[in-house]
């Protein structure tokens, strides 16, 4: 059980939220009627989903945005659990600014302190935003690997910063912050009355699942991405594969990605089922020796019409030079 120091902010509930114009009786009609609950964000440029009662997901639209990393321009989901002793933010998407709004968030539901932020993975698009939880002094978990992973982003990106004046102009304002508490091996965090269970994947993958047992939802971060094209970055293919389908396994009915929708397990299991055809579309042309251009070519993905779609030639590129290279140094026996 991991326990950490609170931290309780000044000022209370921001004032003229729906419940206090409407009161507790229309509230609890309201989730009689109809669950999940939807709140459009500030600008309409996201969406608040309360899929199950005081679990929120964060839900940008697909917008590329011409600031921050451009390797993230597109920001990624992000969500909170509120209970009566404390909240527990997952994931910071892509930018301080987007930070605050899921910050402001919390804020017009409750004046519980933020106890924990977790981080699902180490992509730029999961940690940009971490800093405006850091400000708090809310610890910041995820496992080793993802911490690890984060510092170095770090490092390279503030190479990057002394050289690149497009590249610093992107990045003003932002901030990498790693995160400063880790957990090994699942463990269970007490948040109220309920216990939150931190679940490792496979360190290669550098990613992590939260789980809450109580309102069986799970959020997964980018190793589950609905309906949107995906970065493979480090990651094996055969090991996110066997990631999901350990994910699939789980006790639980809504599956929150890093990208999309929040879904069920067979839009997990339909994730999954497309990077394993997607493997074996690259591998089998792999071994008949066919160059990247043809097999960019040769792959059609009419039966996928996803957001991100540019992509796709990445993620084949990608994929065709990790299986390359695994066939190179496991040659097939004579």
């Amino acid at each position: 059980m991991l326990t950490f120091d609170s931290w309780r902010p000044a000022g209370g509930l921001i004032k003229g939220s729906w419940l206090s114009k409407h009161g507790a009786i229309g509230f609890a009609l309201a989730v009689i009627l109809v669950w999940p609950v939807i709140i459009e964000g500030v600008g309409r440029l996201y969406r608040l989903l309360e899929v199950k009662p005081q679990v929120f997901v964060w839900i940008p639209e697909d917008i590329v945005e011409d600031e921050g990393d451009p390797n993230y321009s597109r920001a990624g989901n992000a969500g909170f659990v509120v209970s009566s002793e404390g909240v527990m933010a997952v994931d910071a998407t892509n930018s301080p600014y987007h930070a605050r709004e899921l910050l402001y968030e919390i804020r017009q539901r409750t004046n519980q302190p933020v106890r924990y932020l977790v981080d699902t993975g180490a992509s730029g698009d999961e940690v940009l935003g971490n800093e405006v939880f850091a400000d708090l002094q809310v610890p910041i978990l995820s496992t080793p690997d993802i911490q690890a992973e984060v510092r170095g982003r770090a490092q390279t990106i503030g190479q990057k910063l002394s050289g690149d004046q497009k590249f610093e102009r992107r990045f003003r304002g932002i901030h990498v912050t790693p995160p400063n508490q880790i957990f090994q091996g699942p463990t269970e965090v007490a948040l109220g009355p309920q216990t939150i269970r931190l679940i490792p994947l496979d360190p290669s993958l550098h990613a992590a699942a939260v789980l809450i047992p109580s309102s069986k939802v799970v959020f997964l971060g980018d190793i589950f991405q609905n309906q949107y094209f995906p970065r493979l970055e480090s990651r094996d293919i055969h090991r996110w594969i066997d990631a999901l389908k350990q994910a699939e396994s789980w006790n639980a009915e809504i599956y929150v990605p890093g990208h999309g929708e929040p879904g069920s397990r067979k839009d997990v299991a339909a994730f999954r089922v497309f990077l394993e055809w997607m493997t074996n579309e690259v591998q089998t042309r792999v071994a008949q020796g066919k160059s990247l251009e043809q097999v960019q070519n040769e792959i059609s993905f009419q039966g996928y019409p996803w957001h991100a779609h540019e992509l796709s030639a990445h993620l084949i590129e990608d994929l065709y030079q990790q299986l390359s290279t695994s066939a190179k140094n496991n040659p097939a026996s004579p």
